[in-house]
């Protein structure tokens, strides 16, 4: 009896799936639930680090979700876009903590949302297209 797989022959072949071409979904869900951890992690930590340094403590959310974006933005897969994939993934991660913040705080203002959105953009952007050209580089045995 021939077992027939009803998974396409890409599957079969261990190729990544993709959106289209332009986005790989095993790298977008690793990526934003990356960003998504760092960010929580950030935001629990952030009372400590304003209670042992006042103004460390003003920059710490800033500086932890740009980190979270990067590192959410940082791993493209294979992807032809690597700017479009980090952005999406950053955004994607801010995504899965915007609830919260809306739980936790009593007001979010939507500059602060659009604004933390841009930040979002442009981290993960960045991050997309480093790690493209480092892994890019990595492949041809090129240094970093």
């Amino acid at each position: 009896m021939v077992s027939r797989s009803r998974v396409g022959p890409d599957a079969r072949a261990g190729t990544r799936l993709t959106v289209s071409q332009g986005i790989d979904t095993k790298a977008f869900g690793r990526g934003v639930w990356r960003g998504f951890v760092i960010l929580v992690i950030g935001a629990l930590l952030q009372p400590i680090a304003a209670a042992v340094a006042p103004l460390a403590g003003a920059s710490f959310l800033l500086i932890t979700a740009a980190v979270a974006f990067a590192f959410a933005g940082f791993r493209t897969g294979d992807t032809n876009h690597p700017i479009f994939q980090g952005a999406v993934t950053a955004v994607g991660s801010y995504g899965l903590v915007l609830p919260l913040v809306f739980i936790v705080s009593l007001s979010v203002e939507p500059p602060q949302v659009v604004a933390t959105t841009v930040i979002a953009v442009a981290a993960g952007g960045l991050a997309g297209l480093t790690g493209h050209v480092v892994r890019a580089r990595g492949k041809r045995g090129g240094k970093i």
